[in-house]
């Protein structure tokens, strides 16, 4: 069972491992760039330097495994990794001697992506408890000391402080995903060891074909494990809600601590406007990012009935008026103008927040994917349901995909051929929020003309 625990640890290791890469190379790129006229140019060389030759390492690495899955020296694999890892963290520890700047704006900046690194390899390298402390400590460590022993500075024993509160709280966060990810592999080879005795059941069922009794017999047992199974089977898919939701929500403290200093940093007016670019930069990143956890977290408490619906009554003029005024700047920046319905003192009982959340969606959706120049129609009646219509004249949903986009994970941008963005998570929700309601919603599309999307929400009481 340690074999078999160790060798998906090491695989999830790999797998996770192109993301940190990724954001190595940029974040490297980024510090150079910012730092090019504080610093001697041989210091910023020989660090880039390194961090290449360290990132090259652990690519190849990477490639290597990926291609052949050398499952006799998992050993050496995870020896390897490590190394990795250890590199690019006495690497980027590193900068505290080398690339540290005068100016307390850059030595911010620093510290914030550094942070930021530190915050992110949580997701990617607490697979093996080890490997995330290790670079951790070989990041953050540097840093403390430095600023905990400058006597330069009256306020860096407080940096210094916060750093060593940050590396721990990381560190939790990482050991909590750790025995999340433990606990599901543990789920998911116990439920490969019931597929396998299921299937050697049935095997000796069929052995027993001649004995009518004993077959009853064997039947009723094997039933009885299938049961079992199956019931085994639901509290591993509660399992990997839950485990998406702890995920989530410890992902959200560390992208609030970086949106939180963006944003004090870019109130400061002394600031060259470059850096408020960067600033901004960072800011925008940061919320969206923060958008994406929320969109898990908020999946995950709709499929596991976490979120009640509060339904109450208000008016509908009002509300639309509400989702306009956010709208309206969105189709602005496309020069779309969307024809909203008029009201006067009609109600609807809903949870307000649900349906802001739905409408705003399938707008967002159809300005997004409307050409420049166009027009959305936006439409309501009642008779003997509320109907809500939003047209638009993008590119149109092919016919056979008209149910497969309200699917978990699927992307409308993948259906239209462009680069996919967000978590293919929006139009899953919207779907989970309408069955809240007892509604439905479907979409009526021609490829090449557009698309109407219907939502019906059946009348409800306040108390419902």
């Amino acid at each position: 069972m340690k074999n078999n625990i160790f060798s998906k640890e090491v695989e999830a290791l790999y797998r996770a491992l192109p993301v940190p890469l990724i954001a190595t190379f940029f974040n490297a790129l980024i510090i150079a760039f910012i730092l090019k006229d504080q610093l001697p140019t041989n210091h910023l060389m020989v660090w880039i330097s390194l961090n290449f030759l360290i990132l090259a390492f652990r690519l190849t690495s990477y490639l290597r495994y990926r291609s052949s899955i050398p499952l006799t020296s998992l050993n050496l694999a995870y020896q390897i990794y490590m190394a990795g890892i250890i590199g690019s963290g006495i690497i980027w520890g590193s900068t505290v001697f080398y690339l540290l700047p005068d100016s307390s704006i850059h030595m911010m900046m620093l510290i914030i992506i550094v942070g930021g690194m530190v915050a992110g390899g949580v997701g990617s390298s607490s697979y093996r408890p080890e490997s995330y402390i290790f670079y951790n400590l070989f990041v953050i460590t540097p840093y403390a000391l430095h600023f905990m022993l400058d006597k330069t500075n009256d306020a860096s024993w407080m940096v210094g402080t916060a750093l060593v509160l940050f590396a721990i709280m990381m560190i939790i966060s990482s050991k909590k995903f750790h025995a999340s990810f433990t606990e599901v592999v543990l789920l998911q080879l116990h439920q490969e060891e019931l597929v396998d005795h299921l299937k050697e059941e049935k095997l000796y069922t069929q052995h027993l074909n001649d004995n009518l009794l004993q077959e009853i017999i064997e039947k009723e047992k094997y039933q009885t494990e299938l049961i079992t199974a199956l019931e085994e089977a639901r509290q591993a898919a509660i399992a990997k809600e839950a485990f998406f939701a702890t995920m989530s929500h410890e992902l959200r403290t560390p992208l609030n601590s970086i949106i939180g200093f963006s944003q004090i940093l870019s109130r400061k007016k002394e600031l060259p406007a470059e850096i408020i670019t960067y600033l901004e930069k960072i800011l925008f990143s940061g919320r969206h990012l923060l958008d994406l956890v929320n969109t898990i977290l908020d999946y995950s408490k709709l499929k596991s009935g976490k979120m009640e619906p509060n339904f109450t009554q208000f008016s509908l003029r009002d509300f639309i008026f509400e989702l306009r005024m956010m709208c309206e700047p969105i189709a602005h920046k496309r020069d779309i103008e969307i024809f909203y319905p008029t009201f006067e003192n009609e109600t609807i009982v809903a949870d307000r927040k649900m349906l802001y959340q739905i409408l705003l969606n399938i707008l967002s959706n159809a300005i997004k994917f409307s050409p420049k120049n166009d027009r959305i129609k936006f439409t309501y009646d009642f008779s003997s349901e509320h109907l809500f219509t939003i047209c638009d004249h993008g590119p149109g949903i092919a016919l056979n995909m008209h149910e497969k986009i309200f699917d978990p994970f699927t992307q409308i941008d993948n259906l239209t051929g462009r680069n996919p963005q967000g978590t293919g998570l929006g139009l899953a929700i919207v779907k989970e929020m309408i069955d809240v309601h007892h509604g439905k919603i479907w979409v009526e599309s021609v490829l090449g003309k557009g698309s109407c999307f219907y939502i019906s929400l059946p009348p409800l009481s306040p108390s419902t």
